[in-house]
Formats: C-alpha cells, structure tokens, sequence
C-alpha cells in the first residue's frame, strides 16, 4: 500500500505486499481446486476457522514442535485468507450454493486485500 505521493515505498510497505502476494498466490490454487465453496459459510463459520488458526499458531509457539510437518507460516496464511474471506462475506452475506466463479471471486479477493 503505497502512499499517495512519488515516495519511494518504505520497507515495511514492500514487505507487506510480498507477503499478500504469498498469501493469494496460496488462496487462488485453492479456488481452481475448490471453487468459491466457502461461499457458503456464515460469519460464525468463518469466525471459528479464524480461532481455530489463532489456536493452532499458538499451540505451535508454546510446543515448539509440529507432529504434521506444517510451521507457524502456513497457519498465518491461513488467517490472512479467511480474513478477506471473512470480509467478503460480510459484504455479501452467505450464499446457499456457489453463486460466484473463481475469476469473480479471486476479484473479489484483490479488492479486499487492497482496501
């Protein structure tokens, strides 16, 4: 996220859209594979995949050992995605089927990681 003047980004900045890029290059995969079937998930339902990340991240740093193989990154990931996840639905509300195409919803995604 850039300032609006000429400014050269900061650090910071570069960093974060490095790692948005990361997190969408996870997130659009996954819509191929799946579709937007999370579509169908009311905000309870997005809250607890969101807590049960939060819960698994920390479980992760207390025990600092994973019996799956899988580190704290994939987990932050996870939270970015269904954070903007999350948004959409609140925007939308949640649908009773998949009501949008991957191209729709991968818009959908870039719009919301930008704001």
């Amino acid at each position: 996220m850039q300032a609006e003047s000429n400014e050269k980004p900061s650090r910071t900045d570069s960093q974060f859209e490095q790692a948005l890029a990361v997190c969408r290059q996870v997130f659009a995969p996954k819509l191929q594979d799946y579709g937007a079937s999370w579509r169908i998930m009311r905000p309870q339902t997005v809250t607890d995949q969101l807590f049960i990340k939060a819960k698994r991240i920390r479980s992760l740093e207390i025990k600092k050992e994973s019996l799956v193989g899988e580190g704290i990154r994939p987990e932050f990931i996870a939270l970015i995605n269904y954070g903007i996840i999350g948004l959409i639905q609140l925007a939308r509300g949640f649908a009773d089927s998949v009501d949008i195409t991957p191209a729709e919803a991968l818009g959908l995604y870039d719009h919301y990681a930008a704001e």
